[in-house]
């Protein structure tokens, strides 16, 4: 009789990096553009693509006034289910707030991930705009300097969670209810975005992925695993 062993969850991320459920999805080993629905970023100053230096060959080096643009996102509709993750090294600035991506600043935009000054420029956290709730935005948790980190934030059923380096953060996930409020806005890579012109990242980024679900935590642990470093 034949057995059938069902994939797991890494084995189908390796094979199918283009599922149904990926927005847009930048490997930055040779080009900034998305591998798979053509959501193609453009530099805005100079972004260097760092060959061998990410989680997966190749990254972005951002050296500040520099940004990655995503015009083919403007006005998206991110409805009630979103996730975003994406490999980060912050190297320097670090008295200074950093933008890492999101398409738009505070209530300016739809989401955004973003770093602080406080703690030696270690702070980080996440925040999302929704129909029925004000903007919201909590520095969650600290990520040491020259040092990779995982990040995803996942929004879904009411419900926001942050992650970092797999590990839940605490927060007020019970935040927001409603559909991701949609903005005419670029989504930007590497800056605060829309209403802030400064605020420029400083440092790598890689394997960044735009979902139209909110992840489990065994995804996020999947995406985890992939790193190379």
């Amino acid at each position: 009789m034949l057995r059938f062993k069902k994939l797991s969850v890494i084995s189908f991320l390796a094979q199918d990096p283009c599922s149904k459920d990926l927005i847009a999805y930048y490997k930055f080993d040779r080009s900034f553009r998305d591998v798979c629905n053509g959501h193609n970023a453009v530099q805005n100053g100079h972004v260097v693509l760092a060959t061998s230096s990410g989680v997966s060959n190749g990254a972005a080096l951002f050296k500040g006034s520099s940004k990655l643009t995503v015009a083919s996102l403007n006005g998206y509709s991110w409805g009630s289910q979103f996730s975003v993750s994406l490999w980060f090294k912050r190297t320097g600035q670090k008295e200074n707030y950093q933008g890492i991506i999101n398409n738009g600043y505070y209530s300016y935009g739809s989401w955004e991930i973003r770093m602080g000054r406080e703690n030696y420029g270690q702070r980080i956290g996440c925040g999302v705009v929704t129909s029925n709730s004000p903007t919201t935005w909590n520095y969650i948790t600290t990520a040491s300097i020259n040092h990779w980190h995982h990040v995803v934030m996942t929004y879904g059923n009411a419900t926001l969670n942050f992650y970092l380096d797999n590990q839940k953060q605490s927060g007020n996930s019970k935040c927001c209810k409603g559909n991701l409020i949609s903005k005419n806005n670029d989504v930007v890579i590497g800056q605060a975005g829309h209403g802030m012109a400064r605020e420029f990242f400083y440092g790598y980024l890689d394997e960044v992925k735009l979902f139209k679900k909110a992840l489990t935590a065994d995804e996020v642990t999947q995406l985890y695993r992939l790193k190379h470093v």
